[in-house]
């Protein structure tokens, strides 16, 4: 048991270092950041193994956000001060720049938001429903399937709304949207068929 504890600490320690040598590369190190989630996950399982499967999944969120937590505290200890720079606002990239109208503008920025944030309801939502039946397909326990999936679709939400909010490429917002949801309906209908 004690060993599992240390072996999900240490995944969990390396998995946060990996993500955060990603961030701080000048280019985005796909490597470092697949190890990265890659040996979070295994911290997740490793606790797993300590508690049983409703409390050890938990026990191993609470240690890595325990661990990046430190880490962001660590990092911010030894940052050194640096005066404020004057932050330009921008214009939102949207169709509200062609509206004349103040109104107008605020309605369309409005529907902007509202049509990024339902678009990545709608992704997460489905690619967390494959999750649940790629689960209950593999036989994996009712509760431990519901809890993962239950994590899963916030993260999914907040991770597929930032992307499509920010991305500047539409191509790249298109593949990505289009891609989860066809996989995952792809998933859907393979394990309902077959499960």
């Amino acid at each position: 048991m004690m060993a599992w504890q240390i072996g999900g600490t240490i995944l969990a320690i390396a998995g946060v270092v990996a993500l955060y040598l990603s961030w701080r590369s000048r280019r985005r190190s796909w490597p470092l950041v697949l190890s990265g989630w890659t040996l979070l996950l295994g911290a997740v399982v490793a606790w797993g193994n300590t508690s049983g499967v409703d409390k050890g999944p938990a026990l191993g969120i609470v240690v890595v956000v325990m661990v990046a937590s430190a880490g962001v505290l660590l990092v911010a200890v030894r940052a050194p001060v640096k005066p404020r720079r004057r932050i330009e606002p921008r214009e939102p990239r949207i169709v509200a720049q062609l509206v004349e109208r103040p109104g107008r503008k605020n309605l369309a920025i409005t529907a902007n938001a509202v049509a990024i944030v339902l678009l990545g309801f709608l992704t997460s939502i489905t690619v967390a429903t494959a999750i649940f039946m790629a689960g209950r397909s593999a036989g994996t326990e009712h509760t431990a399937n519901l809890t993962v999936t239950m994590f899963a679709f916030p993260v999914l939400w907040a991770a597929l709304t930032t992307f499509i909010g920010y991305s500047r490429s539409m191509v790249a917002r298109a593949v990505v949207v289009f891609g989860a949801m066809a996989i995952s309906a792809a998933i859907i209908g393979v394990t309902s068929t077959g499960g």
